[in-house]
C-alpha cells in the first residue's frame, strides 16, 4: 500500500477503539480526515499478523504552554513580541477498523502502540472500505473530506429496511431521488407514495428531456385535484389513479365512512341500500338509495346521510381500480402523487395498496423484491395518533424481510415517528438535523450512530449526509451527488418569485390605470 503523507504519532494511551496523536502546524490533518497506522499487529489464536487499520479524524486542539490563560494581556504582549510561539496540535480519532481476507471490514482486538506513525489514508485504501461493487451496487455520492473517493450502497442494505431522515431542505427528496433512479434499472419494483409531488418529474431531467428511466415510471394521479405544482405535461404525463367504489369490500366501506362496529342500526340501513344497487356505481348512487329511505321516514338511513356526504367528493371514484398486479411488475416505479388531498384520502390510499400488495407478499405471488417509499412517514406511522395505515406498517416492519418488502421511510421528524417501526429499519441515512426531540428520537433508535457523529448532525451541509448500517461497510460521511431526473421538491427561488410578483403587480396597476383614464375621456366626450 503506498502510504499518503506522515502527520504525527501515536502517543499516550491507546485502545481498540480511540487514540491520541500529536501533529503540528504544517502536518495536521483537519477534522474528519481518514488516517491509517500501517502494520498493527493483530492477535488471531497464538498467531500475529500486520494489518493497517482505518481511523478518522475527531478532534484537534491547538495548545501552547507559553501562551496561557493565566497570563494578563500586557504578559502576553511582552512574550509574543519577543519570543515565537509554536503551539502543539493534539488530535483524537477513531478505529474504523481493517479490511480482512474477504474485503470485510473488522474491529481489532488489539491496539496500536505510542510511538507508531501515522499517515493520511491513500484513496486506493478508502475505496475499499466504502466503495464496493460497481456494476451490483448505488453510487450515491462522494466521501465529504475526500471528493475523489466515491461512496457506494450495497442494494442488500435494502433487506432490513432504510430511514431517511432530515429537517425540511437538507436535500433528503433529492437524495432518494437518486437512489430510485439507480435502483430501478436493476431490476427494482418500487411504489411511492408521494404527498408532496416530490418525486413527480422523476421522468425528466433539468433541461425537460426523457430520461434512461423514463419509460419505466408511472405516475398516478387522482383526477380533478386543482392547484398542482406541476402540470401533467410538466412531469411528462400522468395516469388516473381511481377507485371502483362498487368493488370495495363493506368493511372497507364503513371504515371508510367512519362508522364503528356498534353502530349497528346504522349499519344495517346502508347495507340495505347497497343491496338495492347493481353494476357500477358510486357513493353518490348510495347517498340517494339512502336519501329515499329517509323519505319513507327510516331514522337510521337519515342518521347516516352525512357520513356517505363525506366521503362522495373524495377524487378518487370511477370505473375501475389500478390493479395491484400493474404495480408489482419488475423494473417499474409507481409514484402515487397524493398533493392535494385530504388526510382521510391519503390514509385510505396508502392502506389499501400496502393491503393489497401484503397479501400478494405473503400467499406467495410476489416474484420480485418490492421497495415501498413512504414519504412523511411520521403521518402514517405516528408515535401518538394511530391512523388507518398503522398495523400494515407495522406487520411489514417487522415481517416484510420474510417476503421480499422492504420500506424506505422517509420523515422529517423522526421524533414522531412510532419506536416500533423507527427500530426496524437497520440502516439510516441522515442527513441535518437541529430540532432536539428529533435528535434524541435518532440517538435512541439509530445504534450504530457514535457520539461524535452524533453531534456533528446540526453541522451537516445541504447535501450532506450520514450512513450508518448494513448499507456500509462502516459509517460514511457523504456529499450526494450525480442525480440526473429533475426535483420536485427543490426550494424555489424566492428573490426571483418576489421579482416577477412586483412585475405582475406593475402590469396590472398599469392597465388599470389606462382603463380609468379611458372611462375618464368617453364622460368628457359625453359631456
Amino acid at each position: 500500500m503506498n502510504l499518503g503523507e506522515k502527520v504525527g504519532y501515536i502517543v499516550d494511551e491507546v485502545d481498540t477503539a480511540r487514540f491520541t496523536f500529536v501533529s503540528d502546524r504544517q502536518r495536521y490533518p483537519p477534522r474528519h480526515e481518514y488516517l491509517v497506522i500501517p502494520g498493527v499487529k493483530e492477535r488471531e489464536g497464538e498467531e500475529f499478523r500486520e494489518v493497517d487499520v482505518l481511523a478518522q479524524v475527531t478532534r484537534l486542539v491547538n495548545y501552547s504552554e507559553l501562551v496561557s490563560q493565566q497570563l494578563s494581556l500586557r504578559e502576553l504582549e511582552v512574550l509574543i513580541s519577543r519570543y515565537p510561539t509554536d503551539p502543539k496540535v493534539y488530535g483524537e480519532a477513531k478505529i474504523l477498523g481493517y479490511l480482512d481476507e474477504n474485503g470485510d471490514v473488522k474491529l481489532p482486538r488489539s491496539a496500536a502502540v505510542p510511538g507508531q506513525e501515522l499517515f493520511i489514508a491513500p484513496s486506493s485504501l478508502l475505496e475499499e472500505f466504502f466503495s464496493e461493487d460497481p456494476e451490483n451496487c448505488i453510487e450515491i455520492g462522494r466521501l465529504i473530506t475526500r471528493p475523489d473517493v466515491p461512496v457506494r450502497i450495497h442494494p442488500n442494505g435494502f433487506r432490513r429496511h432504510v430511514a431517511v431522515i432530515a429537517q425540511t431542505g437538507a436535500g433528503k427528496s433529492y437524495l432518494v431521488g437518486l437512489i430510485l433512479e439507480k435502483l430501478l434499472p436493476m431490476g427494482a419494483t418500487i411504489i411511492v407514495f408521494d404527498p408532496n409531488s416530490d418525486y413527480v418529474r422523476l421522468k425528466l431531467d433539468k433541461d425537460g428531456n426523457k430520461t434512461d428511466i423514463a419509460d419505466f415510471v408511472t405516475v398516478y394521479r387522482p383526477p380533478g385535484v386543482k392547484g398542482r405544482r406541476f402540470s401533467d405535461e410538466e412531469i411528462g404525463g400522468a395516469e388516473s389513479y381511481t377507485i371502483n367504489f362498487s368493488s370495495l369490500e363493506r368493511e372497507d366501506m364503513f371504515s371508510l365512512f367512519g362508522i364503528p362496529d356498534k353502530w349497528v342500526r346504522i349499519r344495517d340501513a346502508i347495507e340495505t341500500a347497497l343491496d338495492n344497487l347493481h353494476g357500477i356505481y358510486q357513493p353518490s348512487d348510495l347517498y340517494r338509495e339512502l336519501e329515499e329511505m329517509a323519505q319513507n321516514n327510516d331514522g337510521d338511513a337519515q342518521r347516516a346521510l352525512p357520513y356517505v356526504r363525506r366521503v362522495m367528493d373524495f377524487p378518487i371514484w370511477g370505473s375501475k381500480d389500478i390493479p395491484i398486479e400493474e404495480l408489482i411488475k419488475p423494473r417499474k416505479l409507481s409514484v402515487i402523487d397524493l398533493a392535494g388531498l385530504q388526510r382521510d384520502i391519503m390514509q385510505y390510499i396508502l392502506e389499501r395498496t400496502l393491503r393489497e400488495a401484503w397479501n400478494k407478499a405473503t400467499s406467495g405471488e410476489l416474484e420480485y423484491p418490492l421497495f415501498i417509499v413512504m414519504e412523511e412517514a411520521h403521518n402514517y406511522a405516528s408515535k401518538k395518533n394511530k391512523s388507518r395505515a398503522s398495523d400494515i406498517i407495522k406487520r411489514i416492519a417487522s415481517e416484510g424481510r420474510k417476503f421480499k418488502v422492504f420500506l424506505i421511510l422517509v420523515t422529517q421528524r423522526p421524533g414522531k415517528v412510532d419506536d416500533d417501526v423507527l427500530s426496524q429499519c437497520n440502516s439510516q441515512i441522515i442527513m441535518r438535523i437541529t430540532n432536539p426531540v428529533d435528535m434524541q428520537a435518532v440517538r435512541n433508535s439509530v445504534e450504530a450512530l457514535s457520539q461524535d457523529l452524533f453531534e456533528d448532525l446540526p453541522g451537516l451541509n445541504k447535501g450532506e449526509a450520514i450512513i450508518v448500517g448494513e448499507l456500509t461497510k462502516t459509517p460514511a460521511m457523504v456529499k450526494v451527488t450525480g442525480r440526473i431526473s429533475a426535483e420536485g421538491g427543490s426550494d424555489i427561488d424566492v428573490v426571483e418569485a418576489l421579482k416577477a410578483a412586483k412585475k405582475a403587480a406593475e402590469t396590472l396597476d398599469a392597465a388599470s390605470t389606462s382603463i380609468e383614464e379611458i372611462r375618464e375621456g368617453e364622460t368628457r366626450s359625453e359631456w
